[in-house]
């Protein structure tokens, strides 16, 4: 089973399976800003959407106490710049260098995708 909690004192959501702690996003609150700092979540847990199910109870939240979000977490711009409806919650005067900052990743990622797709033929020519 899967919980995800505010642990206020810690300044960090976590999400809780089968009792144990298997993931966090830290934020730090400023004034009516919330800054989603960075999101970890456990090699056990990466492929089951908890990482997911993390940032998205971490926006509802910032919603639900009017706050403004800043999403300095690389996981967190993914999920904000795909689903409109979460992008309202970053200030307006912020959006575009939020916005630029997720493309230079995006571009960083395919890059990195074709380096290893290059790669991994070859490597597996070698070990056979």
């Amino acid at each position: 089973m899967q919980v995800i909690r505010d642990n206020f004192g810690a300044s960090q959501y976590d999400a809780y399976v089968d009792g144990a702690v298997a993931g966090s996003l830290h934020y730090r609150v400023e004034g009516d800003q919330m800054w989603l700092l960075y999101t970890a979540v456990g090699q056990d847990h990466k492929e089951t959407g908890l990482e997911d199910r993390l940032i998205r109870y971490a926006l509802a939240d910032a919603h639900r106490r009017r706050l403004m979000v800043l999403p300095f977490c690389h996981e967190v711009r993914k999920r904000v710049f795909a689903h409109p409806v979460y992008l309202q919650l970053v200030p307006a005067a912020d959006r575009d260098r939020f916005r630029e900052s997720f493309e230079e990743n995006l571009k960083e990622e395919a890059v990195l995708k074709a380096k290893t797709a290059r790669t991994a033929p070859a490597e597996q020519a070698v070990a056979a």
